[in-house]
Order: C-alpha cells, then structure tokens, then sequence
C-alpha cells in the first residue's frame, strides 16, 4: 500500500528476469492510494493477477469509519480493519446472492492478508508450488521454482533468520508476539528457539492451504491486535507441532538463514552486509553461505550500501525506462487505464 512504482517494478522485473513465466499474485491498496503509473505499469505485465478490495477501516477507537490512515509519510501499519464483502453466499448457478460483513473485530493489514493468501491459493491445483513472501522488500537472482522437489503431496519450507544474530526471547518484537499472544510459560518455552521468518514460505498448494487455515485460526484464537503478531503464529505453529499431524502437509523443512532459496537478511543488519561476506559491493549480488547465489534476497533494504544502490540506481532506471515508453506511446491504448 502506498508504494511507488519502482517498488512493484523491482519485484517484478527481477523476478521476469530469472526466466519465471508463472502466475504473479498481489493484493494492492484502493485505486486512490496508487502512486502515479503504478496501475498504468501492472496493466502492461502477462500472467500477473491483481486484486484491489476496498477495506473497512477505523480510526484509532476500532468504531469510527476511517478511509485509510496516513503517518508520518506512509500507511498506518496498526489501523484495524474489516474484510466485508468478501465471503458470501451463491445460487445453484454460482450467482453472488448475498454478501457476508465481517462479523470478527479488526485486524491490521499484516493479519488479514492470510485470508487473501488463503483465498487466492483455492485457485491452484494441490500440486503447484506457492510462494508467500513480501514485495516491497524482496527482489530476485535466479528463478525460486527451478529444481524444486515436485508431487511431495504436501511438502512446506520455512526459512529462518540467522540464529547467532537473533533468537525469539531476544528480539523485543517476537518476544512481546509471543508473550501477548501466548503466555509467560510459552515464551519462557520458545526463548531460545531460533526466529522462523512468516514474511517468506513456500510451499506445494495442498500443503500452503492447510498452513494458511492455521495461521487464520490463530488470530482467531489469540485475538491479538499487534502489527507482526502473524510472526508469533508462525512461530508458534511450528515449534508447538500443531503441523505435524496434518494429513495435507507430508513433511515441513525450516532452512537455516542463507542456506535455502529465500535468504532472510533482517538481522543481520548489526553491521554491513559486505563484512559479513555474502554481499559482493561491485556486483550487487547477495549469496547464500555456500557462495552461491541466492535465489531470493529478502529484507535487502536493510543494508546502507545496498538499499543505496537500488534506491539511487534501479529504482530511478526502471522508473525512467517505464516512464519513456508512456511518453513515447509505445504502450497499446487498452492497456491504459480508462
């Protein structure tokens, strides 16, 4: 939400530019909350679905209805909200006849996007393999699908953080997750347990839509209304084995911090990214800690050097190329918004 186009062209383009010609699915803010050419962009991509729901939003008494809530130069993280219209009810011949209103409180943004997960993932055959992770901070080196392990009836990755850097009990964030939503005896259990990031999973269809169902009926169950509580779910469903006895998910991995395909970076912001040595400053490349490439770099703004380079040199290149073609009519007039 509020994001300018370079945002959404450095997700995509790097992710094209693996050779990955699947389905891309996003969820973006109301039309009014578009930067400029951002719809304009999206329309030109193939195999790109977009979702735009309008949601029912509060001010910050959770009653008085609110369009969505600026701070401090982007979208109020902690502004809950509601999903209506969203389920509902159809005739015999699949006819809409009615639509349901969310009849639990509000959530924020990063909770409900489960149920859009969810949902989305209902169009895929059990087989496919779905991955969730977060776009605005998320680009591509080689394609995340290649090589990946087919018809596991239910195989789920998970990815870590790296485990000497942070662990639940240290990150004031994940323990105030866990300890809101769980309890003293929980968080006194899970202290020393290493940090499963929930911003980046992947997984075969049947095995994603069981896990996204969990994750939902966590929030249900804890009814907690912190921004990031859905990492405490995540960590939680794993380390407590609520997944284990799943008929739909045949095995879960966890991959260690930059030994998987999604390589989270985010604690290891204590220094530059190039002194730990997975960073090549010239080449611009993150690595795994075998040195290979990593397919996904997710959480790179965390770096100065990095974050500086792509805000000062891509971001301004893809805008300016995007921004040509406009003003060079190359786009096909139905592609333009109306």
């Amino acid at each position: 939400e509020g994001y300018s186009l370079a945002y959404y062209m450095c997700f995509i383009e790097t992710l094209r530019g693996t050779g990955f010609d699947g389905d891309i699915v996003l969820a973006i803010a109301n039309y009014s909350l578009l930067e400029k050419n951002v719809l304009e962009y999206l329309k030109t991509q193939e195999n790109l679905v977009v979702y735009i729901h309008r949601l029912a939003c509060y001010e910050s008494d959770g009653v008085t209805p609110s369009e969505r809530i600026w701070k401090r130069g982007s979208l109020d993280i902690f502004q809950m909200c509601h999903l209506n219209d969203v389920y509902g009810w159809k005739d015999e011949q699949g006819n809409v006849i009615k639509k349901a209103k969310d009849p639990r409180i509000g959530r924020v943004v990063a909770t409900l996007r489960y149920e859009w997960y969810w949902i989305w993932a209902q169009y895929y055959n059990p087989n496919v393999w779905i991955m969730l992770v977060d776009a605005r901070d998320s680009f591509f080196q080689t394609d995340p699908f290649a090589n990946l392990p087919r018809n596991q009836n239910g195989l789920l990755y998970f990815f870590g953080e790296n485990a000497e850097a942070t662990r639940l009990g240290k990150s004031t964030k994940n323990r105030n997750w866990i300890l809101r939503s769980y309890g003293e005896k929980t968080l006194e259990a899970l202290r020393n347990k290493p940090t499963i990031c929930s911003g980046s999973t992947m997984g075969e269809q049947v095995a994603i839509e069981t896990y996204l169902r969990a994750m939902i009926n966590e929030w249900d169950e804890t009814d907690i209304k912190m921004t990031g509580a859905d990492q405490g779910f995540h960590n939680y469903l794993y380390y407590s084995g609520k997944l284990v006895n799943s008929e739909t998910i045949s095995k879960l991995v966890v991959w260690e911090q930059g030994k998987g395909i999604i390589n989270n970076l985010g604690a290891l912001r204590t220094k530059e990214f190039v002194d730990w040595g997975f960073y090549d400053p010239e080449k611009h490349e993150v690595y795994n800690w075998d040195g290979t490439l990593s397919p996904v770099a997710h959480q790179w703004d965390r770096d100065k050097h990095l974050h500086t380079y792509y805000q000062k040199t891509r971001f301004k290149l893809w805008t300016r190329e995007f921004e040509s073609k406009l003003r060079g009519g190359k786009l096909n007039e139905d592609t333009k918004e109306e």
